[in-house]
């Protein structure tokens, strides 16, 4: 089933903040940690929000929040490869000038969505997307947390990561599962500032049992995340169907012609009837959209997704 639905609008002007948590058949047991995780990243978004920080910082700081938090596929919450590292992936945009960063496969980076966010405005070399060991090269410089790489494996992850192990083959499903039962804890966040500026970022730790170096939609701009002056999308789900169908800048595009739940539901309804796993099923996942004028979304085709949102003189909203 496909569920969407829109967002507290804003006072005119006024800022706005989306968030997610990822999109799947999240588990009762784990309902209250991804509340929680989702309270922490929306008052800090908030609060920058509300004392004149850009979209950029807010959607950066957000997202660092939650890889923080270890609720979340993401951070030091991660999902484990095949071999029992986390390999982390992050992507930012900033909606005014179409600058866009993104650390890929990172190993000893806690906050990648920071790192992404200094590939975007220092373009180390004129890049602005680096992966695995150079990228971490540049951490310190950016002022950058850099751990040891098993600060980031969760005690609940290497669980995880025994019984997929020991399963069935067919059960312990790899890199490109499309199973909603997966964790898709992926994080993202989409904002608005005073000024009227866009910006996304979307963070993770990919799909459980996954091969090492696997690259999903989360760090590629267009898939798993984008930002312009029409809009801000940050995607969550089955990674290699969500990068084909260019899901976020497509969602950003439909926006020219649809009001924000209009154009997710679109988007994910398209997603869902052009991609198919082995078994014939069609290919899950949630976004979050926002527009130029404040007006914002949320949609998803699993059982359950993470979102919260805050809009100046609207009450606050979180659900799972």
């Amino acid at each position: 089933m496909l569920h969407a639905a829109p967002t507290p609008t804003p006072d005119a002007r006024g800022a706005v903040l989306l968030v997610h948590g990822g999109a799947w058949a999240i588990p009762d047991d784990a309902l209250e940690g991804h509340r929680a995780g989702l309270r922490a990243a929306l008052a800090c978004g908030r609060s920058l929000l509300e004392t004149g920080a850009s979209a950029l910082e807010a959607v950066v700081e957000t997202v660092a929040v939650m890889e923080a938090h270890g609720a979340f596929d993401a951070g030091c919450g991660s999902v484990l490869t095949r071999e029992g590292t986390a390999e982390l992936d992050a992507g930012v945009m900033d909606g005014a000038t179409r600058a866009y960063g993104a650390a890929i496969n990172v190993r000893r980076i806690l906050h990648p969505a920071r790192l992404a966010a200094y590939f975007l405005r220092a373009a180390p070399g004129g890049a602005r997307m680096l992966a695995g060991e150079g990228a971490e090269r540049f951490a310190e410089a950016a002022g950058v947390e850099v751990v040891l790489p098993e600060t980031l494996v969760h005690p609940r992850e290497r669980a995880r990561h025994a019984a997929l192990l020991a399963a069935d083959g067919a059960r312990a499903r790899g890199a490109g599962t499309e199973s909603g039962a997966a964790p898709r804890g992926t994080v993202g966040c989409v904002a608005r500032d005073r000024a009227g500026r866009l910006a996304a970022c979307t963070s993770t730790g990919g799909t459980p049992l996954k091969p090492s170096g696997r690259v999903g939609d989360s760090p590629l701009v267009g898939a798993g995340f984008y930002a312009d002056a029409r809009g801000a999308v940050s995607c969550t789900g089955w990674g290699e169907a969500i990068a084909a169908a260019v899901l976020a800048a497509r969602t950003a595009d439909a926006l020219a012609a649809h009001a924000p739940h209009a154009a997710a539901r679109e988007r994910l309804a398209d997603l869902h009837r052009s991609f198919r796993d082995a078994a014939g099923e069609g290919a899950t996942g949630g976004l979050i959209v926002l527009g130029a004028d404040g007006a914002g979304a949320w949609a998803y085709t699993t059982e359950r997704m993470a979102r919260a949102a805050w809009a100046d003189g609207a009450d606050a909203w979180l659900d799972v």
